[in-house]
């Protein structure tokens, strides 16, 4: 999520678009691909449609979220087994149209300070969670859920003078799931069964800040 994110709305890399007809082999990849192809319209022959394409790398840490989300709901029954998917399908449509807003000049001055509040927060959560991940006992879930919200209220400020209500509930929708206290615990407790994916996407978090993507 955080990856693809910032690099979406700041004109981040390019993934050619695939030339055939079968699966991917990415659950990520194959959303993106397929949520672009329907937002994109005639668009997507252009420069700007192709540079919306999701990198290799946004794909991993993308898929990785995804593969944390699933077997968490699979393991606690109080959570919606049908979220993990649409949490992916909501970042991926969410991150295109900011993308698109970008490159159709839609964003005036006054957005800069906003797109920088973004990335500010979206830094400061994958710090946490990677910070979260390789110091033992040092989980804190009010802080976290604290670090979250602010994504929110800084995505939420950008898109609600430009995208309509229903990308303003897809972005609820996205941190409604990742601020869910059972999820939360499930994932950061001590012996979590998850700490192997989440380690696989903290890996990707630490290549996406290494190569100033986050």
């Amino acid at each position: 999520m955080f990856d693809v994110m910032q690099s979406t709305a700041t004109g981040g890399g390019v993934y050619p678009a695939s030339g055939g007809g079968g699966t991917t082999g990415s659950r990520a990849r194959d959303l993106g691909l397929r949520a672009q192809k329907k937002l994109l319209g005639r668009v997507v022959s252009t420069g700007a449609g192709r540079s919306l394409f999701i990198d290799d790398a946004t794909t991993s840490l993308l898929d990785n979220l995804f593969k944390l989300m699933e077997r968490t709901v699979k393991c606690n029954p109080g959570l919606d087994k049908k979220q993990p998917e649409k949490v992916l399908k909501n970042i991926v449509k969410l991150s295109i149209k900011i993308g698109l807003l970008q490159r159709n000049q839609q964003l005036g001055p006054s957005d800069d300070a906003k797109i920088i509040e973004i990335r500010s927060s979206l830094r400061a959560a994958a710090m946490s969670v990677v910070s979260f991940y390789e110091l033992e006992f040092s989980f804190d879930r009010v802080y976290l859920t604290r670090t979250f919200e602010r994504c929110r209220a800084a995505i939420l400020n950008l898109i609600r003078p430009h995208l309509t209500d229903k990308s303003q509930e897809r972005c609820d929708q996205v941190f409604d799931f990742l601020t869910n206290t059972e999820f939360l615990d499930s994932v950061f407790r001590q012996n979590s069964e998850h700490r192997q994916i989440l380690g696989a996407l903290v890996n990707d978090i630490n290549k996406a800040m290494d190569a100033g993507h986050l």
